[in-house]
């Protein structure tokens, strides 16, 4: 691969517990090649990371997140910058943002937490950086800076391009299930669950589904993570497809 090569594609990389994965796409968005799993060791001895590609996209995988609906966010930060005697841009408001995703989870005064809007759902993602290592290292390999965004903002890009009916996407690594479910374009489920094997990530997916009165019989399961044949031929037990994103 050359840097004359990649000037004409984009790369999205995805961040893991111990390690990450990639693809790289032509401007058709058609996947020209992925890699599913590197560890950081590899970073120091491949230049793959490294060329001046198009487009960048960086993710990691985390529940330090949350889904607030923008309607919501705006009034809890006008209300906060009032009683505070404040007039600054809401969405610097860091303080803030930190403040309401620690309802949800317990978060460090110290951990730098951001924000970022989904405007297919009419919502926005509060969101910790993580202190992981190979987050670090990977955005220290990029050709140029990258804002690195949390898995749950990719899946719902995601979700909304499906043109389904049904639409289910989960992601199922390090022993945590990220699944979004919508039906067309109206979201009914944006959550992650703790789950230490992947009956227990299926436990989760089917109760959701059920929640929802969706029947898995007329629907197609979409995963970002990869899936080996055990676990594909488990899902086609229940669901209409089995689908990989990458």
């Amino acid at each position: 691969m050359t840097a004359q090569y990649v000037e004409r594609y984009g790369i999205s990389i995805q961040v893991f517990l111990n390690g990450y994965s990639y693809k790289i796409t032509d401007s058709d968005g058609k996947t020209v090649s992925y890699k599913e799993e590197g560890t950081v060791e590899e970073l120091y001895s491949s230049r793959e990371l490294s060329f001046p590609f198009t487009e960048y996209s960086l993710s990691f995988r985390t529940n330090e997140c949350v889904l607030v609906p923008n309607a919501i966010l705006k009034e809890t930060l006008r209300r906060e910058n009032a009683a505070e005697g404040k007039n600054e841009k809401p969405w610097e408001q860091e303080r803030i943002l930190r403040g309401i995703l620690s309802e949800y989870v317990p978060i460090d005064d110290n951990r730098k937490t951001e924000c970022i809007e989904v405007p297919a759902f009419d919502a926005s993602i509060i969101y910790a950086i993580p202190d992981n290592p190979v987050l670090k290292a990977v955005s220290g390999a990029l050709a140029r800076e990258c804002r690195p965004l949390p898995e749950i903002y990719i899946i719902l890009e995601e979700l909304h391009a499906l043109k389904c009916h049904n639409r289910v996407i989960a992601s199922y690594r390090d022993s945590l299930l990220s699944l979004a479910i919508a039906e067309e374009n109206r979201l009914l489920l944006c959550n992650s669950f703790q789950a230490a094997d992947f009956t227990t990530a299926l436990y989760f997916i089917f109760s959701a589904l059920k929640q929802y009165s969706l029947n898995p019989e007329v629907t197609t399961i979409n995963f970002m993570t990869p899936l080996d044949d055990e676990k594909q031929m488990l899902l086609y037990r229940y669901f209409s497809g089995v689908e990989a994103i990458r």
